[in-house]
């Protein structure tokens, strides 16, 4: 719907400085879904009422930090979360 793949690089780059990036499975799927980039993944958000689609803003992304990853803590997720932020605020300072 809204793919800005410039944007969303830079917010798996930011995010990969702090914790692991979910790989592709052999099909080349993310959680059963096909894969847009590394780490990105493409959901029809206004038709399923996603939170990125409700305000119509340029930059939006949804992301997710597995607390259950045998190479994640509490504390990297929310380090990554803030990376998210931080990632997504300096890419559009840039633009």
């Amino acid at each position: 719907e809204n793919l800005k793949p410039e944007f969303q690089k830079a917010v798996i780059e930011g995010v990969a400085k702090v914790t692991h990036i979910a790989e592709a499975d052999s099909d080349g799927r993310l959680i059963g879904e096909k894969i847009e980039q590394f780490g990105v993944i493409a959901y029809p958000c206004r038709e399923l009422g996603l939170c990125m689609s409700l305000t119509g803003a340029e930059y939006v992304t949804t992301t997710e930090v597995y607390p259950d990853s045998p190479r994640a803590t509490p504390e990297i997720c929310t380090v990554a979360q803030v990376a998210v932020i931080v990632s997504g605020l300096d890419f559009i300072l840039q633009v």
